[in-house]
C-alpha cells in the first residue's frame, strides 16, 4: 500500500525491502542509489538509511510517509493485541547488513555494471586499454565513490579516506553469494587494490560461481588474468591455501605469474610440486610478468591457453623445469 511513495522500491525478500531514502532523499547526483531498507528484527520492522544513518521503526517512517495510513497501521497492531510503539522515541538497534546474494541485488543497486555503461566511461576505457573480453565485462562493475563500499559492510565505513571512484571486482562463492570486493584503481595510486570482505568466513577466491567441476580448474593469482582463461579462478594474490577448502578437481591446476626471482611465488611452486599437483612453469620464451601482460603483448587468449597446457609438469618432472626455470 505505502510502496508506491518511494522511489525505485524494490521487495528483495520477504522481510526485506529496499528504496532511495524518504528523509534525505538519498543522492542527488546517482539517481540509481536507493540505499533505505525495512528489514525485520525479531518480530518488528524497522527502517535505516545507509546513507543519512537515520533509524526508525516503521511505523516511525509510516507515520513520515503517509499520517492516515500511519493511524491505520496502529488500529491494526492494537487489534492484533501488538503493543503500539511510543510515538515520540524511537528505539536504538543495531543494524545488521543483510546478506546480499546474487549480482542482481544490492552490489547492483550501488554499482554500475561495465557493460551497462558507454563507450567513454573510465570503466569502460580501462577494460578496452586491458584487452579484457567482452563477454567478460558484465562480471565488473564501476563505483563512483569507494567510501560507498561501507553499505556492505559497515566496518569500513571509517576505513576508506578517499572518495575515488575505481574499478569494482565482485567475488561470490559457488552459490552466487557475494563475499567479497575488490576495488582496482583506475591510475597510477600507491594503493593499487583495496579488498572488501563482505563475508569473513568465506575464502576470497574470484570465480568460484562461474566454473565447471567436472574439468580441471585453472587457479591463477589476479582476478583479471583470470577473465582470459577457460574455467578459471584467482586467490587475489599468493594465497593459494585458501583452495584447499574449496574441493577442487585433483587434476587442477596452479598457475602462478612468471616471476622467477619472487620468493612467495616460488614457495608456491615448491609447495604444490611437493604435494604431487599440477603446476605451470612458463617457458623461457615467455618474458610477459603475468596473463593480462601476454595478451597486452600480442599473445592471444586462445594461445595462451595452449601455453598453459603444454607447459604443465607433475612431481620429478616439475622439480626438475623448476630448478630451471627459476635460474632464468
Amino acid at each position: 500500500m505505502i510502496s508506491h511513495r518511494f522511489d525505485r522500491f524494490k521487495r528483495k525478500d520477504d522481510y526485506l525491502f529496499n528504496f532511495r531514502c524518504p528523509i534525505c532523499g538519498d543522492s542527488s547526483t546517482k539517481k540509481n542509489k536507493a540505499r533505505g531498507y525495512i528489514y525485520r528484527k525479531k518480530n518488528d520492522m524497522f527502517y535505516k538509511c545507509h546513507n543519512c544513518d537515520v533509524g526508525k521503526t516503521f511505523g516511525g517512517l509510516l507515520k513520515i510517509t503517509d499520517p492516515l495510513l500511519h493511524k491505520q497501521y496502529i488500529l491494526e497492531r492494537y487489534s492484533e493485541g501488538v503493543a503500539a510503539p511510543r510515538a515520540n522515541k524511537d528505539p536504538k538497534f543495531e543494524f545488521k547488513t543483510p546478506e546480499f546474494g546474487a549480482p542482481d541485488r544490492l552490489i547492483d543497486k550501488l554499482m554500475d555494471r561495465v557493460d551497462t555503461l558507454d563507450s567513454t566511461h573510465i570503466a569502460v576505457e580501462y577494460c578496452t586499454q586491458r584487452q579484457i573480453p567482452k563477454e567478460q565485462w558484465p562480471r565488473l562493475y564501476h563505483i563512483e565513490n569507494i567510501k560507498d563500499i561501507c553499505q556492505l559492510n559497515p566496518k569500513y565505513k571509517d576505513r576508506i579516506k578517499s572518495d575515488e571512484s575505481r574499478l569494482a571486482i565482485p567475488f561470490f562463492d559457488e552459490k552466487g553469494i557475494l563475499t567479497a570486493v575488490t576495488l582496482r584503481s583506475y591510475g597510477a595510486s600507491p594503493l593499487r587494490y583495496i579488498l572488501v570482505k563482505i563475508n569473513e568466513d568465506s575464502p576470497t577466491v574470484f570465480g568460484l560461481d562461474c566454473i565447471s567441476k567436472s574439468k580441471p580448474v585453472k587457479i591463477v593469482e589476479g582476478p583479471l588474468d583470470s577473465l582470459f582463461l577457460d574455467n578459471c579462478i584467482a586467490c587475489a594474490g599468493t594465497s593459494f591455501n585458501k583452495i584447499e577448502t574449496l574441493n577442487l578437481p585433483e587434476d587442477s591446476i596452479i598457475v602462478v605469474d612468471n616471476q622467477p626471482k619472487n620468493k612467495e611465488v616460488c614457495k608456491v611452486i615448491d609447495k604444490y610440486i611437493k604435494a604431487g599437483k599440477r603446476v605451470v612453469i612458463w617457458p623461457d620464451n615467455i618474458l610477459e610478468k603475468d596473463i593480462n601482460e601476454m595478451v597486452l603483448a600480442g599473445v592471444l587468449p586462445v594461445n595462451v591457453e595452449d601455453i598453459i597446457s603444454n607447459n604443465v609438469f607433475q612431481n620429478l618432472e616439475a622439480e626438475l623445469k623448476f630448478i630451471n626455470w627459476r635460474k632464468c
